[in-house]
């Protein structure tokens, strides 16, 4: 029967502030450190609520463990398909403070370190005798929990709408030519007829031309 896992953590290194890292999935994958992400490949479960206990790496679902189940200092970590009873893969956890502790292998008797006490990235971790360094000082940082992924619905885009073409401007009618009148025939004058005070002006004048005496 499996043994029950408990949260997601980290593994950091009190020294460097780097985190215990699997480098792969696969069996023998070394364990390096690198700045904390909270990637897969940083994520441990506890296997077992008591120690020692087993750490389960996220990424790959494989256990710690030493390079061939290894004792002597300087022996590499890596991840291993998880093997019942497998005392390499035990480690103890010896409290120091509230935050830190150190990792004890159960088969070696010895601690998790980091190579050359490096502080780069991608420094292998190995086991190392206990020497009360603050290279083997880990605490365990709660993974924070990851936001669920919002699900983005694409929207058909829109077809724009046809202009409504204008309605054609009907034709007036042309106008009826405009007949045209006949011209008017005057009508003649009618003669002035002479009057009476004409006469009387002629008779007047003609009584005023001196007459020429007879010879």
């Amino acid at each position: 029967m499996a043994a029950r896992k408990t949260a997601e953590f980290m593994i950091v290194n009190r020294r460097t502030g780097k985190a215990l890292t699997a480098t792969g999935a696969d069996n023998g994958q070394a364990v390096v450190q690198a700045a904390p992400t909270g990637e897969d490949a940083q994520l441990w479960t506890q296997s077992g609520s008591r120690s020692p206990m087993k750490l389960i790496n996220k990424l790959s679902g494989k256990a710690l463990d030493l390079v061939n189940g290894g004792v002597e200092s300087g022996t590499w970590a890596h991840v291993w398909e998880d093997i019942e009873d497998a005392p390499s893969q035990k480690w103890e956890l010896v409290k120091l403070t509230a935050t830190y502790k150190k990792l004890l292998n159960v088969q070696s008797g010895k601690v998790l370190d980091i190579v050359n006490m490096s502080e780069e990235d991608g420094a292998l971790a190995q086991l190392w005798d206990d020497v009360d360094g603050v290279g083997q000082q880990w605490k365990f940082v709660a993974a924070e929990p990851k936001a669920p992924m919002k699900t983005v619905t694409k929207r058909a885009p829109r077809t724009p709408k046809a202009e409504k073409e204008p309605a054609p401007v009907k034709a007036e009618p042309a106008p009826a030519p405009v007949k045209e009148e006949a011209p008017v025939k005057e009508e003649p004058k009618p003669a002035v007829k002479r009057t009476r005070t004409r006469k009387v002006a002629e008779a007047v004048k003609k009584a005023a031309t001196p007459r020429k005496p007879k010879k």
